[in-house]
Order: structure tokens, then sequence, then C-alpha cells
């Protein structure tokens, strides 16, 4: 309701709106190219495509750690590669927009070519916190999404087709703040290419403090998405029973164990003594109306 809510506010707050004009076109080639990465590559690398979604799964969903540092040199490679190649097809209009001027002194060339504009009524915290905000819906939805656990999860066929949707709804409401980041690989990527050009500090560190709102913004914001549907929402599925207890809840376990003061307790062995004191509870409960019938029967 948040993320449509905001989409309403850009239809009406923005004059043309970008709604209906600028970001729903920026929008829907950008979902439609996470839909078909993930159909091509999904079945080799799991298509994470985003540091923030490979961080959150390091953490939360077994993916090995030390794959986090090679994924994310791969990300960062493919921003700079594409940033490259955008801007040797459209360098002819860059320069002409530039209007004679130096690349490092075009802050809307940097802006059209880069994502790295500088929104004055915006500030660096604001813009953090969209970015935490936004990121985590994202991983979120991800983790939903790719979940045995949920029994509403769609099929891998249709799947990638929903985190296109996901993410043009995302750019949607978020295009026009933070330059619709949400991947820290990206934002890096696409500012290593605009330095190379001669951007200079319009990319790297580039202006009103964005570089370091969106890479800790979409990172942290990955990990919280992951945490809040880890605790939140994957325990409470009927299939856990079925399926059996995730590295998140065995670790929350661990967790409640230690606080309770039982250590080296695991979660089988402590499912199994709270259902052995729940049936001596029954006992004792059923042993008690009997003895009080007896006494009643002779009374």
């Amino acid at each position: 309701m948040a993320t449509a809510t905001a989409i309403t506010s850009m239809m009406l707050y923005y004059s043309p709106s970008p709604f209906l004009r600028a970001f729903n076109g920026l929008a829907f080639p950008w979902g439609m190219s996470f839909t078909f990465c993930i159909y091509a590559i999904g079945g080799v690398s799991g298509a994470h495509l985003n540091f923030s979604v490979t961080v959150a799964f390091a953490a939360f969903r077994g993916f090995e750690w030390w794959k986090t540092l090679p994924y994310f040199f791969a990300q960062v490679l493919g921003g700079t590669c594409g940033t490259l190649n955008m801007w040797l097809t459209y360098y002819p209009l860059g320069y002409a927009l530039a209007n004679g001027k130096p690349l490092d002194q075009s802050p809307e060339v940097a802006a059209a070519f880069f994502n790295n504009a500088n929104q004055e009524y915006y500030t660096t915290i604001h813009s953090f916190a969209i970015q935490l905000y936004y990121t985590a819906f994202l991983v979120f939805m991800i983790f939903a999404f790719t979940d045995p656990y949920n029994p509403m999860a769609p099929g891998a066929s249709i799947f990638p087709l929903l985190i296109g949707l996901l993410v043009m709804e995302l750019g949607d409401s978020l295009g026009d703040i933070g330059q619709f980041t949400i991947n820290p690989s990206r934002d890096l990527g696409a500012r290593i290419a605009g330095a190379m050009i001669g951007f200079g500090h319009l990319a790297l560190p580039g202006v009103g403090g964005m570089l370091w709102a969106n890479q800790c913004g979409s990172v942290i914001g990955g990990v919280v998405g992951g945490l809040v549907y880890e605790s939140l929402v994957r325990p409470f599925y009927p299939t856990v029973e079925e399926l059996g207890p995730t590295i998140h809840m065995k670790r929350m376990e661990r967790i409640w164990n230690f606080l309770r003061g039982r250590k080296n307790v695991h979660l089988q062995d402590t499912a199994m003594s709270q259902e052995v004191e729940r049936n001596d509870k029954r006992d004792t409960a059923d042993n008690t109306k009997h003895v009080i019938s007896e006494e009643e029967k002779f009374s």
C-alpha cells in the first residue's frame, strides 16, 4: 500500500507527471530486462543481478559468503560495460547536451546518462532512507516468490515475469527519488564508467552524497527485508512442520534457548521436550478430573 501511495504521489505532485511519461517509460524496459536476464541465466547463477539480493541470500538462504565478492565484481563489471556501451551509442547526443562545456561541468548530461542527478530538495539522509525502504521491499518480495515454504509461491516459469513487474512498480514509485537505484552494483558500475569517460566528480563520488546513500542504503535495506520475511512470515507457514526448520529458524531458536538458559539444546530437542511437557500437563489434568469424579461418586 505504501508503494501504491508513492506512485500516486509522483503522479499528482510532479508536472508533467513522470509516472505518465518519463519514468513509466524507464521502469518498463528495466523490468523487462530483469525478466529476460532471469529467464536466460537464472538456472546457472540464480540471476542475482543485485548485490543487495546476494548479501540477503548469504545471510538468510544459505548462499555461501565467499561467493559474494565474486558476484559483486561480476555485477559491477556488467554495469560498467553496459554503461560504456550505452555511451558509445549515444555520445553524440551527450556532447550536444553539454553544449561545449566539459563533461565534468555538465551535471544535466550526467543525470541523463548515469542517473547521478543532484536532487537538491532531498537530503542525503532522506535518500538513504528511501533506498533502504524500497530495497527492503524488493528483497522481501523476492524471498516470498522463491520460498519453497510459501504455498502461494509462483513456479519457475512465472517468477521472472513477477520480478519484472516488481521492478517496474518500484521504478514508477521511486523514479524521481534517488534515480531508481535499489542496486549498489548497477549504481557503482555506472559511476565507474562515468569517471572513465570524463565526468569526474559528477560520477565519483557524485553530487549530493548519493554514492554512500545508494550503496549503504541498498545493502542494509536488502538485509532488513530478508530479516523481516524470515522472522515474521516464513516461520508461520503450515509447511514448516513438513519441511522442517530453516537455517534462520535454528539460529533464532538457539538465541531463544540461550535467553531461557537452555544452552546446547537443538530445535528438534526443544520441540520434543515441549511436546512432552504438554502431554504431561494433559495427563495430569486428566488424572485430576478422574480423582475428583471418584471422590464425588462416594461423597
